[in-house]
């Protein structure tokens, strides 16, 4: 049972960075923008439901929704991107970001 919770919550989380990386298409900045704001507010809804939830809910909602929502390769590939077009400064900026507001995001929403 445990396995069809994950799968569900990965697929609508998926089907929602999907929905937002389209819209995202519209701004024309240099800079991964949505891709971090999701992983971001990924780490801080699952610093929430460590915190608040176990069992299965964690299962579908933790593992499942945050792990489909936040995207680890769509990160590396931005990340390799901006190496590849020397824009070293934009590349260790989105990387520092990522992993240092992420773990913040995820203290936050635990203590909350």
């Amino acid at each position: 049972m445990s396995i069809f919770l994950v799968g569900f919550g990965a697929g609508i989380g998926a089907f929602f960075r999907n929905e937002l990386t389209h819209l995202s298409r519209k701004i024309t900045v240099d800079f991964p923008v949505i891709t971090l704001l999701i992983n971001i507010f990924g780490a801080f809804a699952l610093g929430i439901f460590t915190a608040h939830i176990n069992g299965s809910l964690l299962l579908f909602l933790g593992t499942g929704f945050c792990g489909g929502f936040t995207t680890y390769g769509t990160m590396n590939m931005e990340l390799s991107q901006l190496w590849f077009q020397k824009k070293f400064v934009r590349c260790f900026l989105y990387f520092a970001l990522t992993y240092i507001i992420g773990i913040l995001g995820f203290i936050v929403g635990i203590n909350l």
